[in-house]
């Protein structure tokens, strides 16, 4: 058993090396760890995630500093812990027993039929098989589900008989439709949204294996077994028609509880969006808890400028705003509201007053908040008093925008969209306390918060990094080269990771690895030698070297690059990553201070 770090706030227990040679046991043998870690109670853990031999912790680096009572020592403290849980999991004579509960038999229709399936021929012609066999032999397996990923609700399952693994098509389906049964490699599995992907396509199931509305969210998670039954066209059909369609299983599954309520608290109180810009979403502090089924964090792509704006404003720092990517959105509000925002270099207006990052703002009913185009980086956050009222889908307000679900109808706004906003329980004397009163005419404060906290983005920035599991996988050149040459952003990036075009990075071996748990500010090495720099969006599990990983201090500066931008790696240890992450949260609740004893002498 390893134990490896994954960044700063995550690990890897790592239980086995191989997952192939006996594929049943080493499951088994990561739900049990599974299992056991989840009920430990170990102080700080956010939240786990099983992966063919591995499950992937993640934790909050503060409370585990708190509990060792050192940050330099914060890993070794948590490492030992999960060491002594974990131990003997693969002793035959100490195993924790997997209940029933957690065993289902699961079993799903699919429809084979020529539609549905336009790699059959493929996978029959490699497998020098008739398509008739090839059905035959795909519904009477009996498949394990390894991990759920890639996209809310994928499972990845072993068990596909040998005769029909086929390589990955040599280029990729730009869209599949959600339900599509696939085979890739040695696996099979299920598309479960509608997204790209590169498996051969040999049926279609009339099921949802993802509806954030359900508990559990999922229809399948590790551990499971699944039968196919082959339906006819007519069978298909009719399934599909049916209001809600789950499959037949043996036990009910054991899950988290899931939120997912009507929270509205705005009663008619709200912003209008006049111009949406390029790319404006709802996010809050994002997701945890819900890893295991594949869905990502999302959340703001800098949580810490949004805990700041919310701050600044007087709101919970988890409260939901508005993430706006490159400018141009144009909100008017129906009632009176204190904002204010932090991230990249904008020109922000109310009215003909500018209004500079990290200042407040009281906007009467009526006034017009507007987002120039950015000059320095990409993306900032708009705190609103009171926060966007949106329903609370799987524990947060979060846009997936990969998912299309939570924060504003599971989508980006649009031009004309009315953004339904909470009650704001400050009123008129927070407003009158929180802007100057050496300055009433403008409502605009004079202070501010800390410039580095307020615009993170720089022209050519410095990310610091921690190595990753796989740095050693990598020669010293291709090191000296990711730590001391400058990588450009391609404009291929979005919200799941930053490509980046620069120096190749090489490999010194060719070995497939296993799928492993990633995370925000993963950075991971694809073949070709790219590396991408994994955000908010990126997806729960990846099988590319994951080199290293940028600290949780400088995640705002990697929300910050955009397609041309310069940027350089910096390594830095473990133990200073943390002691970076616990210096910021002690100078945050110096400012928590400074702003109630502000706030205390305007009133």
């Amino acid at each position: 058993m390893e134990i490896i770090p994954l960044g700063d706030s995550a690990l890897i227990v790592r239980l086995r090396e191989q997952f192939e040679h006996a594929p049943a046991e080493t499951l088994n043998e990561v739900l049990r760890a599974f299992q056991q870690l989840r009920k430990s109670g170990i102080p700080g853990v956010i939240e786990l995630a099983p992966a063919y031999t591995s499950v992937a912790m993640f934790f909050d680096p503060i409370a585990v500093a708190k509990a060792s009572g050192r940050s330099d020592e914060a890993f070794d403290w948590l490492a030992t812990r999960v060491r002594a849980v974990v131990a003997g999991v693969g002793d035959p004579g100490r195993r924790v027993r997997i209940s029933k509960r957690d065993v289902r038999v699961v079993e799903i229709r699919v429809c084979y039929d020529s539609e549905f399936a336009p790699d059959l021929d493929d996978v029959a012609g490699h497998a020098q098989l008739s398509t008739k066999e090839v059905v035959e032999l795909h519904s009477a397996a009996e498949y394990r589900v390894a991990c759920v990923g890639f996209v809310p609700g994928f499972p990845f399952m072993a068990g596909l008989p040998k005769k029909l693994a086929t390589p990955r098509r040599s280029t990729p389906r730009k869209e599949i439709p959600p339900g599509a049964v696939g085979i890739g490699g040695a696996q099979t599995g299920i598309y479960p949204l509608r997204s790209p992907g590169g498996w051969n396509l040999i049926g279609r199931i009339p099921l949802k294996l993802f509806d954030p509305a359900k508990d559990p969210p999922t229809l399948l998670r590790a551990g499971d077994r699944v039968r196919f039954r082959a339906i006819t066209r007519e069978e298909f059909d009719a399934a599909s028609t049916k209001p809600s369609s789950r499959a037949n299983s043996r036990d009910a599954v054991a899950a988290p509880t899931i939120l997912h309520r009507d929270s509205s608290t705005s009663a008619g109180m709200t912003a209008n969006i006049v111009r949406a810009g390029f790319l404006t979403s709802v996010q809050d502090l994002g997701r945890a808890s819900f890893r295991e089924f594949g869905v990502s964090t999302s959340g703001a792509l800098d949580p810490f400028a949004l805990r700041v704006a919310n701050l600044l404003v007087g709101n919970d720092e988890d409260a939901a705003g508005l993430e706006i990517t490159l400018g141009g959105l144009r909100l008017r509000f129906n009632d009176e509201r204190i904002v204010a925002w932090c991230g990249g270099e904008f020109d922000v207006q109310i009215g003909s007053r500018p209004l500079p990052g990290g200042h407040v703002a009281r906007l009467q009913t009526g006034d017009e908040l507007r987002f120039g185009h950015s000059k320095i980086g990409c993306r900032c956050w708009l705190a609103i008093s009171g926060g966007v009222d949106v329903p609370v889908v799987l524990g947060s307000r979060s846009t997936d925008l990969r998912a299309n679900f939570g924060g504003f109808e599971g989508r980006a706004l649009r031009d004309g969209d009315v953004v339904s906003l909470g009650k704001w329980p400050g009123s008129s004397a927070f407003a009158k306390a929180t802007a100057d009163k050496s300055t009433p005419p403008t409502g605009i404060s004079s202070w501010t918060a800390p410039h580095d906290w307020v615009a993170p983005a720089k022209r050519e920035p410095i990310s610091r990094i921690v190595r990753g599991v796989d740095w050693n996988r990598f020669n010293t050149l291709t090191v000296e080269r990711l730590t001391s040459e400058a990588f450009t952003v391609s404009p291929d990036s979005d919200r799941m990771g930053v490509r980046l075009d620069g120096p190749e990075l090489k490999r010194t071996d060719s070995a497939d690895l296993i799928s492993e748990g990633v995370a925000p500010g993963t950075i991971q090495v694809p073949p070709g030698g790219k590396p991408i720099l994994l955000l908010g969006d990126c997806q729960t599990i990846g099988g590319y070297p994951k080199i290293a990983h940028v600290i949780t201090v400088d995640l705002g500066i990697a929300a910050q690059l955009r397609a041309g931008d310069r940027v350089r790696f910096s390594e830095i240890s473990l133990a200073d990553a943390h002691r970076l992450l616990l210096e910021r949260e002690r100078e945050l609740e110096r400012f928590r201070i400074g702003l109630s004893l502000q706030r205390s002498s305007d009133s």
